[in-house]
């Protein structure tokens, strides 16, 4: 359905283009020209209405953070500052907090990056999605940098942390839902939900991306988290 700015626009432009065209022809119809321009006139009106509401609808975090990495290959690239800046102008309501969030980049099937923290260093959502992007794409080490000609094909998730939870070590872990997070002195690693098949296999892989041996104590937490594809 046409706003109602439109109709209004197309009753005034009509009725002021057949009284003008009465004027110069004597003519009460409007000629083929002018009707070409009502129409031009009008769809522009339309258009231009609708892309400044596409401009204040917010983004989701996963629409920031593919806007985040065409920022990051792009000939002139923004500041994270000023991407967040932008998008931060209409925030969506549940975006305005901080909390932990990683992002993960895949591309058929195959993890190309993971990066991010388990507590918020942000001021809201959107801010942590585009500097957490940012270091999926200049901070990680563990894979190799992802370049411009692989951006058409990557496929981004973003996994909002919202709690973490001690659980005791022989608790039942559900890793296609839940997360998890060993410790043991400085060592320390991190499975997001869905990482892993199954509960046994979850702890003892993240144990060795911690570098804890098998048999080596360690404390362990559930992640409850959403995550967004």
């Amino acid at each position: 359905m046409l706003p109602a700015h439109f109709h209004r626009h197309s009753d005034e432009l009509a009725r002021q283009t057949r009284l003008s065209g009465e004027a110069i022809t004597g003519h009460r119809g409007l000629y083929p020209a002018t009707i070409c321009l009502l129409a031009f006139y009008l769809m522009s009106i339309f258009f231009t209405s609708a892309a400044a509401e596409a401009r204040q609808s917010s983004l989701t975090l996963v629409q920031v953070a593919k806007v985040t990495i065409d920022n990051h290959f792009s000939d002139h690239p923004k500041t994270i500052g000023e991407i967040v800046e932008a998008l931060s102008k209409n925030i969506h309501p549940s975006y305005r907090h901080s909390k932990g969030l990683f992002i993960t980049l895949s591309k058929h099937g195959k993890t190309r990056a993971c990066w991010g923290q388990i507590s918020g260093t942000e001021n809201n959502l959107v801010a942590a999605t585009a500097f957490t992007t940012e270091g999926a794409l200049t901070k990680e080490y563990r894979y190799p940098p992802i370049k411009r000609q692989e951006v058409p094909g990557l496929n981004v998730q973003v996994t909002v942390i919202d709690r973490v939870e001690p659980v005791e070590r022989n608790v039942s872990l559900h890793p296609l839902l839940d997360g998890l997070m060993v410790r043991s002195g400085g060592k320390a690693a991190v499975l997001l939900p869905g990482e892993a098949s199954d509960g046994h296999y979850q702890v003892m892989q993240c144990k060795v991306k911690a570098g804890i041996t098998p048999s080596e104590p360690c404390q362990m937490y559930r992640i409850k988290a959403h995550v967004f594809r």
